[in-house]
């Protein structure tokens, strides 16, 4: 649940990282497009009172009396009407005022006359100002203010919106990670529940194996017992019956014990050889009496990092279930190869081989094809290998079975094998 989680919060934390961005952006730009607006309405108005200017100064050189009209630029006055957005013209001549249409509360300042060159914003007032000279001898200064009341107005509802939109989009991240967690916590309520249901599942099924594999045994060794109290008679046959019985109780309650218990291994360095040579002392004789021919592969000198204990008791639980298998006359076969850092195992046998239908399930627990087994076996072949950083797994074959059981080999051989391929 601790991972669900925390990868929630970096969602949402990411999300909210990438709206916040996502709204400077959009505010930034939104900013830079008014100011721009700006900028060019500032820019037409001064060409356009720059050319009215100029015309009317070069009108009045060509008029042989200037009309009263004319003689000052009120007449600009009336066209200024036409521009709305305008909020003041003032128009210089050496210093000379010869046209202000500012309202007193904007009149121009000192700094706004230093400044107006790059454009000045005050208030809802852009300040933008020019000189031309219009002829030779008459230089005119200009200067405008534009009102930007109309975009001050349309960013901050920008900016209103936006916060709207950054508390409703937080809001919704954070009510889905809220939702979230409550999922998660039923989830871990529910894989819980699950588990302690499997784990019930589990001893019910030990629990009935246990008494159809311990009843059996029972009972020879209680009528055996019985017997030869009634009789007062040792009988060599029933005596063996009994101990073979409890052999059987006592395997039954090692696999139990491993099953439970999980493993504790203590790795060290095991040479190949010598695993196969203890394998070959164990079963060479059983092969005889089977009538199986048992063969092992020539080993590679190399060395694996094994709990010496646990790798022969899957190797054994391999060997055990290939010779069962195999019928008189027919062969298993051990060897071992190097497989990318790993020494493979490889037990085949000529048996009837594993049906489709079983092969997924030959690893499980209790899982099991023989009349009396326990079906932990190859499950603990599986853990075995798992505990030691291996792998099992069951070939593909056209006859027979045949299983690989891999284990890391040691740090030395790897440095010496650095290609990790076969050899």
């Amino acid at each position: 649940m601790r991972s669900l989680l925390f990868r929630a919060s970096y969602i949402f934390f990411l999300a909210l990282t990438i709206l916040i961005f996502s709204l400077l952006i959009e505010i930034l730009y939104f900013r830079r497009v008014l100011e721009k607006n700006a900028f060019l309405e500032a820019r037409s108005a001064l060409n356009f009172l720059e050319a009215r200017i100029t015309a009317y100064v070069e009108t009045l050189e060509l008029l042989p009396e200037v009309p009263d009209y004319l003689k000052d630029l009120a007449w600009l006055t009336d066209e200024l009407q036409s521009q709305p957005h305008l909020a003041g013209v003032l128009v210089k001549e050496k210093g000379q005022i010869l046209l202000n249409t500012f309202p007193p509360q904007l009149t121009p300042e000192a700094k706004i006359f230093k400044a107006c060159r790059r454009g000045l914003v005050i208030g809802a007032v852009r300040y933008d100002c020019t000189e031309f000279e219009a002829l030779p001898d008459r230089k005119f200064f200009l200067l405008l203010g534009v009102d930007i009341s109309y975009e001050k107005r349309a960013f901050r509802n920008l900016l209103i919106l936006s916060l709207l939109v950054f508390v409703a989009a937080s809001a919704l991240l954070a009510a889905g990670l809220y939702y979230l967690e409550k999922l998660a916590r039923r989830q871990e309520d529910l894989e819980r529940r699950l588990l302690a249901s499997e784990k019930l599942a589990a001893m019910g099924k030990i629990s009935a194996m246990v008494a159809h594999e311990i009843r059996n045994p029972l009972n020879s060794i209680v009528m055996g017992l019985q017997y030869m109290a009634e009789t007062s008679r040792t009988d060599p046959a029933l005596l063996k019956t009994i101990y073979q019985e409890a052999l059987r109780l006592s395997e039954l309650t090692g696999e139990l014990l491993s099953y439970a218990k999980g493993f504790e291994i203590k790795p060290s360095q095991v040479k190949v050889k010598e695993i196969l040579k203890e394998v070959a002392l164990k079963f060479g004789p059983k092969a005889q009496r089977w009538g199986i021919h048992f063969v092992i592969d020539e080993a590679p000198e190399v060395k694996i990092n094994v709990d010496r204990r646990w790798c022969l008791r899957a190797l054994e639980n391999l060997l055990r279930n290939a010779f069962e298998a195999t019928a008189r006359g027919g062969k298993v076969k051990i060897s071992a190869t190097l497989e990318n850092n790993l020494l493979c195992f490889r037990v085949e046998d000529t048996g009837p081989g594993i049906s489709p239908q079983e092969r997924e399930k030959v690893f499980e627990p209790f899982f099991t094809t023989k009349e009396s087994g326990f079906g932990l076996g190859l499950y603990l072949v599986r853990k075995v290998a798992e505990t030691h950083g291996g792998r099992v797994s069951l070939e593909p074959s056209p006859t027979g079975a045949i299983f690989k059981l891999c284990f890391p080999i040691a740090r030395d051989e790897k440095s010496q094998n650095p290609s990790g391929g076969r050899r």
